[in-house]
């Protein structure tokens, strides 16, 4: 991932997939919408759409308060960081469009900076409207205006950038750039819009720009129905000395568990680990502020290997509350020691599924 790129895709896709979450509890609705997608989808109707929008915006702030961010170079590509939302205000304006404001903090790593950690925050007006193909919606938002776009580096691991880079201009530090360039990078990349996919299950997939009707962003698993809410459904480069902190994963009772599914490429192995929030929090803001890596501030309710080559599961039942899935390419936390060896940067390409059902 290039430095711009991971800088760019900070903030866009936070809100496409709150706006689709958000939306978890229409299943029957957007059934019934399906059945007269031609009526739907005519281009007179569309106040009608925004009707049936309209009533979502208020549920946008609190599902991306709840929940990290993958970011991607492209949409079929392996998350190499992640955005946590901590502040988020949404309007109605009278147009119709919907006016949305948030900020929080993240990693990300690129080939020129190693682990970028950053504050972000962005103000934008969209038009947004929806196509139904069968009885999945595609909802589309088209930036109209971004008042305010803010990145500012936290830290960054590499500090000069790589011999034969030409992104960054001579004499200028990886750090100073991500401070001077990353609000005008951040804003153009808002301008592409983005499209959320929400099929009738709930599933919700998205991706930057607008996507045609039936088509949709890659998944490493294909999952048969069982009941369970698919939480996540995904995959991680993971370089080495870093992490990936995936959730929070809200656990709403408890009689219910995690069931996990995970292979690994491109590396011998690699570690899963199971944190509860209170203490993931901390270990997580580490990890955005200190190139240093350190291991869980208390033993994880799970520690476990993925060795490369086979498809490794666990059922995890665990009490209600909040927990990170941390999937880590380090000797500091879990029971890999892959080597360290400067230049032999050999990432592990971690493939997950996670589910939420009832313990066994």
């Amino acid at each position: 991932m290039s430095l711009r790129s991971a800088l760019a895709r900070a903030l866009p896709s936070a809100f496409a997939i709150a706006f689709g979450l958000s939306h978890l509890g229409m299943s029957c609705g957007q059934s019934a919408l399906g059945i007269l997608p031609g009526v739907v989808n005519d281009p007179a109707n569309l106040s009608l759409r925004k009707a049936i929008l309209s009533y979502a915006t208020n549920q946008v702030c609190a599902e991306m308060l709840r929940r990290s961010i993958p970011l991607k170079l492209r949409d079929d590509d392996p998350a190499t960081g992640r955005f946590y939302a901590t502040n988020c205000y949404t309007q109605e304006m009278s147009t119709q469009n919907l006016f949305i404001q948030f900020g929080g903090y993240g990693y990300a790593w690129t080939n020129l900076t190693k682990r970028l950690g950053f504050d972000a925050s962005t103000a934008v007006e969209y038009e947004h409207d929806f196509q139904m193909d069968g009885s999945t919606m595609y909802v589309y938002f088209k930036q109209r205006t971004t008042t305010a776009a803010q990145l500012t580096a936290r830290f960054v691991e590499q500090q000069q950038p790589a011999v034969g880079a030409v992104a960054i201009p001579v004499g200028m530090s990886n750090d100073t750039f991500v401070n001077t360039f990353g609000p005008q990078i951040l804003k153009n990349e808002v301008a592409r819009g983005f499209t959320v996919i929400r099929d009738p299950d709930g599933t919700v997939q998205f991706g930057l720009g607008m996507i045609p009707k039936g088509q949709k962003p890659p998944v490493p698993y294909k999952i048969s129905p069982s009941g369970r809410e698919i939480v996540a459904n995904d995959r991680s480069e993971i370089h080495q000395n870093q992490r990936d902190y995936v959730g929070p994963i809200e656990i709403k009772e408890d009689d219910q568990a995690l069931y996990l599914t995970g292979a690994v490429d491109g590396a011998p192995g690699a570690d899963v680990l199971v944190v509860p929030k209170q203490l993931g929090d901390t270990w997580l803001e580490q990890y955005t502020r200190n190139a240093a890596l350190t291991p869980p501030p208390a033993p994880p309710a799970l520690d476990e290997q993925i060795f490369a080559g086979v498809i490794w599961r666990k059922t995890i039942a665990l009490p209600k509350g909040y927990y990170y899935l941390v999937l880590d390419n380090s000797a500091s936390a879990g029971r890999t020691a892959p080597p360290n060896v400067p230049g032999d940067d050999r990432a592990a390409l971690v493939s997950f599924a996670i589910e939420l059902g009832d313990a066994p």
